[in-house]
């Protein structure tokens, strides 16, 4: 299965959110990407995927590996690492990633404190410039915004350059209960309505979910 395409996973230090986003001119790419542990890491796997990675490199992270030392292990282990790009961030925001010569050009991949960004069949290297200065520049706001801001700004230069189709963007912050989780599937401009989804209910979750939670735990109904 190929995913061309370019996406952002990232840890928040300040909440212990964790997340990503991913966009690609295939539908249901948010069907395998991001992966998320919440409490332990979220990968985004891309390229000719191998769905079995994503279970690999989160089964070491969860017996105490980083995300450097569990994505080592797994391409060890895997016999058409060359066709992978995988990124892997961990609950302590250690990042990783491979880019597997196999990819198709424009191919890379960016990672720093807490967060990767990656991509291929990018229309520019700027793509991925691009989404990394948006989300540095955005350092103060919930990592949701932040992830969002960095997809558009991708996007804003070119993104996938055969087009645009399927976006998903998805955030953990509570093991068990849905934070962020959306997704465009089949979309001239997905990225444009993923945002458009996104900005739409935000603000009702952010305002609503912690008091949600508490109130499911405690079995109270209003």
């Amino acid at each position: 299965m190929k995913f061309n395409t370019y996406s952002i996973i990232a840890r928040c230090k300040r909440t212990g959110c964790i997340g990503g986003a991913a966009a690609s001119y295939y539908p249901g790419l948010g069907a395998f990407s991001p992966y998320i542990r919440q409490n332990y890491g979220v990968i985004a796997s891309q390229g000719w995927v191998n769905p079995f990675l994503n279970e690999i490199v989160m089964r070491s992270i969860m017996q105490g590996a980083s995300a450097e030392e569990a994505l080592h292990k797994a391409l060890l282990e895997d016999n058409g690492k060359e066709l992978r790009q995988i990124s892997v961030v961990d609950c302590r925001g250690n990042s990783a990633a491979f880019t597997g010569e196999g990819n198709d050009p424009v191919k890379m991949h960016l990672r720093g404190d807490g967060y990767v960004i990656a991509g291929n069949l990018l229309t520019s290297k700027e793509v991925l410039c691009a989404a990394e200065q948006a989300f540095l520049d955005s350092v103060d706001e919930p990592l949701p915004d932040r992830i969002m801001k960095a997809m558009l700004a991708a996007d804003q230069v070119g993104g996938d350059s055969r087009g645009k189709m399927a976006a998903v963007i998805r955030v953990d912050k509570i093991v068990g209960f849905p934070y962020i989780d959306f997704r465009i599937d089949d979309h001239p401009q997905a990225v444009q309505e993923l945002n458009k989804l996104y900005e739409k209910h935000k603000q009702h979750i952010f305002d609503t979910y912690d008091d949600w939670v508490e109130r499911v735990k405690q079995g109270i109904k209003d």
